[in-house]
């Protein structure tokens, strides 16, 4: 009779059976790289998104408020005084902190240059396209040397990275 090693054929047997009975090993892959996702501090929506400003030309114009939609950025002036106002088509500036110029839309409650009208706390609009929702300011400038510019508004640096949006 021969001797053989009964706790080694055992122990072979149970490396087999283990490595037979066993799941495949698992294959870890890295996930797919997205594109990525564009963070922006607000996201514009059909319906007006509105902030209160507080910004002032020689204590007369006064910029109170801030609306923007997908489509368009309407700004809410009013004078203190009792002036005749009207604004420029053309030589009006709307822009924000990144240098991107938005066009000029139209006016309400004022007429364009050279007619004007009278009024004292009483609110009209201008209409931009839609502010981008990076923006964290913009100015407002009516160029100087435009044709029927008289005492031409500048609100250079008015902040909106702190505004609380609402509807």
């Amino acid at each position: 009779m021969s001797k053989f090693p009964f706790g080694i054929v055992f122990s072979y047997g149970i490396f087999l059976l283990y490595f037979h009975c066993s799941s495949p090993a698992t294959q870890v892959t890295e996930p797919q790289t997205k594109e990525p996702e564009v963070v922006t501090r607000r996201n514009w929506s059909p319906k007006p998104q509105c902030c209160q400003l507080s910004a002032e030309f020689l204590g007369v114009v006064v910029l109170d408020q801030i609306c923007v939609t997908e489509t368009e950025t309407k700004l809410r002036l009013h004078t203190k005084d009792w002036k005749r106002v009207c604004v420029l088509k053309e030589g009006m500036v709307f822009r924000d902190e990144l240098g991107t110029n938005y066009p000029f839309m139209k006016s309400e409650g004022v007429e364009l240059c050279p007619k004007r009208t009278k009024m004292k706390d009483q609110d009209f609009y201008l209409v931009f396209g839609s502010l981008s929702p990076l923006a964290e300011s913009f100015d407002l400038i009516e160029d100087k040397n435009a044709k029927h510019a008289h005492k031409p508004w500048v609100f250079e640096k008015v902040n909106v990275s702190n505004c609380q949006w609402t509807e």
